[in-house]
């Protein structure tokens, strides 16, 4: 078996330029060999592999310290940005303020229902027992309870910096992003006099991104090698029981799908979900093609104006911005995530840090960029935001989690581009800029791919 896991790692090579297939075959590879070379079940056994799993710990560890790193530059940057869009909007009067209310609306009901599904079906206690049998997992699990609860006042008044600059050098995340709205804010508010400021952090997003890009470079290694340690200390069984936790996630996906967007659809703007759905189908295989509602946009837009008969001011305003803020589907998956995380690690769950995940779900999924997997990035947000957990201390639990994200990813991005075409639709409608005609009429749909 080493050796024909060996063998595809050649052949890996060869797989094209697509990383997420090579993602998929280093997944696959890091489990044949985590089974191969498994640690010892007895404490005091000897480890006869321990140079090679010292080896790809450092190398997992070190994926999830390089996307640590880029966290903070990549969430205080976007924010801004997306703040700042959001304030210019005051120009277009009290269509900005519509577009707003509905993306928080959507996102606020996606981050309710993800609670709610993941503490009705509990898909992490479908891992404790594995984890539990795992000496070093176990040692972990004692080591995050041990992290000091605090009450609501504590928590309201730890989100306001005493001093951001000090927040950001302890990458204490939850202050800074109650600064970075509120200077995102300001700075929108001044008009001409921002534009400096906002260009400055245009250019760090840009800068921050391609800096994303290569540190995913090393996301090939990265997983193979937390798969590896993940199947060597905890058995093939881990991975086995992931199938809650994905149909949770489908499931909370499907009902935004064919439940929360055709209703709203239905009764503010008397449209059938369906043609809407039609209208924008080359934009849905798009987004679940590349897994990134950034790089379906231009689709998405065309989609829109050609076969929904949304206006060009509509279109060219809701659906950029949604793309960088309205991500209904990320913010479900946050939630359900954490709480997974929680109930694998025998986290504490209390009515209060639910309220505070769902509240900072929103919050990370604006920060999430519109690329593959950066739901799993800004995942850190959320996981400080209820007591400072790192995720090098919960790589084992985010390991499975890249096993299966791929696909998982690709859903989400459909759901969150349906979702931004969803109120773009609703916008529309209401200023009286939708041409129903167009919508009804699929015989007058013109080509968009």
């Amino acid at each position: 078996m080493r050796a024909k896991a060996f063998w595809l790692i050649l052949v890996a090579l060869g797989l094209g330029t697509k990383r997420h297939w090579h993602i998929l075959v280093a997944i696959l590879l890091g489990v044949l060999l985590g089974i191969s070379f498994p640690y010892p079940n007895m404490l005091n056994q000897p480890d006869k592999y321990y140079l090679i799993h010292q080896f790809f710990d450092v190398v997992g560890q070190l994926f999830i310290r390089l996307i640590t790193m880029i966290v903070v530059p990549l969430v205080v940057s976007s924010l801004i940005v997306g703040v700042s869009s959001l304030g210019d909007s005051r120009q277009l009067g009290r269509m900005g303020g519509k577009v707003l209310f509905y993306f928080l609306l959507l996102m606020s009901i996606s981050a309710l229902l993800g609670a709610g599904l993941a503490l009705w079906f509990n898909p992490g206690a479908q891992l404790q027992q594995n984890f539990l049998a795992n000496a070093d997992t176990a040692s972990i699990i004692r080591e995050l309870q041990q992290v000091p609860n605090q009450d609501l006042q504590a928590m309201f008044f730890n989100m306001i910096p005493r001093n951001p600059i000090e927040s950001l050098a302890k990458a204490d995340l939850v202050p800074v992003i109650f600064f970075t709205l509120l200077f995102g804010a300001a700075v929108a508010s001044i008009g001409e006099a921002g534009k400096p400021i906002i260009n400055f952090f245009e250019s760090l997003f840009t800068a921050t991104m391609k800096l994303t890009d290569w540190v995913m470079v090393l996301a090939v290694p990265g997983v193979f090698s937390l798969a590896f340690i993940t199947v060597a200390k905890s058995g093939l069984g881990v991975f086995g029981q992931l199938w809650i936790y994905a149909v949770v996630i489908l499931l909370g996906l499907l009902i935004q799908l064919f439940v929360i967007f055709p209703l709203m659809l239905k009764f503010l703007a008397r449209i059938n979900f369906m043609n809407v759905y039609r209208a924008i189908s080359e934009a849905i295989m798009v987004a679940f093609g590349t897994a990134s509602s950034s790089a379906t946009l231009p689709i998405t837009i065309a989609c829109m104006e050609r076969r929904a008969g949304v206006s060009n001011r509509i279109a060219s305003f809701v659906l950029p911005t949604g793309a960088t803020i309205n991500k209904t589907a990320t913010t479900m998956f946050e939630v359900i995530a954490v709480i997974f995380l929680m109930q694998a690690y025998h986290i504490p769950i209390t009515p209060d840090k639910v309220g505070i995940i769902v509240l900072f779900s929103i919050i990370a999924s604006i920060g999430a960029a519109g690329v593959p997997s950066a739901g799993l990035i800004t995942i850190a947000i959320v996981l400080n935001s209820i007591g400072h957990y790192e995720m090098d201390y919960l790589a084992g639990g985010i390991a499975m989690l890249w096993s299966i994200d791929r696909v998982l990813d690709m859903c989400r991005t459909v759901v969150n581009v349906v979702s931004s075409c969803t109120v773009a639709t609703l916008v529309a409608s209401s200023e009286g800029e939708l041409n129903r005609d167009i919508l009804n009429n699929h015989d007058a749909w013109t080509e968009v791919v």
